[in-house]
Formats: structure tokens, C-alpha cells, sequence
């Protein structure tokens, strides 16, 4: 198994261009899949931050309170 997988995170974006509908598909980030199995999502927007991606588990987070 090869040390990190890369996945690509897209969205897209629809618009109207002189009446025909047309569409836009961005790269916004990527899951990256350790070998250890540890997932992380980076999007570019937010870059040097690492989020973690983890199972559910039955217990609640608690909420972020800005």
C-alpha cells in the first residue's frame, strides 16, 4: 500500500452564459489516507490546517461556540 492516497474534493458552481446553462467544477482540497488508515481533509482555502476525519461514535461533540 502506498504511503498516502490522495483524494480530490470538488464542488461545482452553475451559471448561465448567454441563455445556455453551463457548469464549473472546482478542486477545493483533497483527502489524504495515511497508511496507519488516519484520514485528513485540507482545503486550500484554509491552508497549514488539517481536519480530521473520524468515524461516528455514539457519544455527542460538543457544539463550537464562536
Amino acid at each position: 500500500m502506498p504511503e498516502t492516497i490522495f483524494w480530490d474534493v470538488l464542488t461545482r458552481k452553475e451559471y448561465v452564459d448567454n441563455g445556455e446553462e453551463k457548469t464549473l467544477t472546482y478542486k477545493v482540497g483533497v483527502v489524504k489516507t495515511t497508511r496507519s488508515g488516519n484520514r485528513y481533509l485540507q482545503l486550500f482555502q484554509q491552508p497549514n490546517t488539517d481536519f480530521f476525519i473520524v468515524e461516528p461514535r455514539d457519544e455527542e461533540y460538543e457544539p463550537i461556540r464562536a
